[in-house]
């Protein structure tokens, strides 16, 4: 679908991500203005000629965004985000009249192609017609979009992002306490290790700020971080008592929780290990 004039204005769109979508709109033919860090009286003017209004700034702002605009929003306007959690910007944004359809890209501005990335849109407050111009707008770009509520999408994140986030940054925490360094490690370091490492890596080359509004921002987090801790505690125990019999139990019932994911995990990561050993 090629969309030919809507107006698009993206507060945010002088960086990156913000500038991703910049592309993809205007490929689908839309007329894209952006806006960068601006006062609460040039974005009220900026979006009243604009169809549609995207939000691509940090999470710490988005509300206090959203709300500087939202009283001139209208109805047959549409507002949407970009932020990595869902409930909190949403419901910013449906105090407002404008139709109101949440986004969460899963993946960052640097990836080498969007197509076949994932896309989640929670929508709260929009015409089908609307919807389904956006849906069709991703899907030509090769994505993936799924549709969910704000509160599912959080509930999901807590886990998706905040856990694995949280055993990232907790790893090299655990590490430069131990006093060690990646470079004495490597030589060391098995394919599975060093994916670990990677991973590690590339979590905290990254942003701070936008790392920290998705664990610190997020409540759904803190039960599931609650939870890691004690199964953290019970496993400790098991080993630190050298208890073999509750080890295996411990593992058994894991491994009857990853059982189904089997059969398209092991060649998926027997891809990206043989891909280690052959790059590193």
């Amino acid at each position: 679908m090629r969309d030919e004039g809507r107006n698009i204005g993206i507060i945010g769109g002088t960086g990156r991500m913000g500038g991703l979508f910049q592309h993809i709109f205007e490929d689908a033919g839309c007329i894209v203005e952006v806006i960068g860090r601006a006062s609460a009286s040039e974005y009220r003017e900026f979006v009243k000629r604009c169809g549609v209004i995207l939000i691509s700034v940090p999470i710490q702002a988005t509300s206090s965004v959203i709300q500087s605009i939202g009283p001139v929003l209208e109805e047959d306007q549409l507002i949407a985000d970009l932020t990595s959690i869902k409930v909190m910007p949403v419901a910013a944004m449906l105090e407002s009249a404008a139709q109101v359809i949440g986004l969460h890209p899963l993946f960052g501005p640097d990836m080498a192609s969007i197509s076949g990335q994932k896309l989640i849109m929670t929508p709260a407050r929009a015409r089908p017609e609307t919807v389904q111009w956006l849906i069709s707008i991703f899907r030509c770009t090769g994505m993936q979009v799924f549709e969910s509520t704000a509160e599912e999408h959080d509930a999901a994140m807590a886990i998706m992002q905040g856990l694995i986030h949280f055993q990232n940054i907790l790893l090299a925490k655990t590490l430069r306490k131990l006093n060690c360094t990646l470079t004495d490690l490597l030589p060391y370091a098995t394919p599975n290790a060093h994916t670990t490492f990677a991973f590690m890596a590339r979590t905290l080359s990254q942003d701070s700020e936008l790392y920290g509004g998705m664990l610190l921002l997020n409540p759904g987090i803190k039960p599931i971080i609650s939870s890691y801790a004690k199964s953290f505690d019970e496993l400790t125990e098991t080993i630190l008592s050298e208890d073999m019999e509750g080890f295996r139990r411990e593992f058994t019932a894991g491994a009857e929780f990853t059982a189904p994911f089997n059969e398209s995990a092991k060649p998926l990561t027997d891809h990206l290990l043989d891909q280690v050993v052959r790059e590193w």
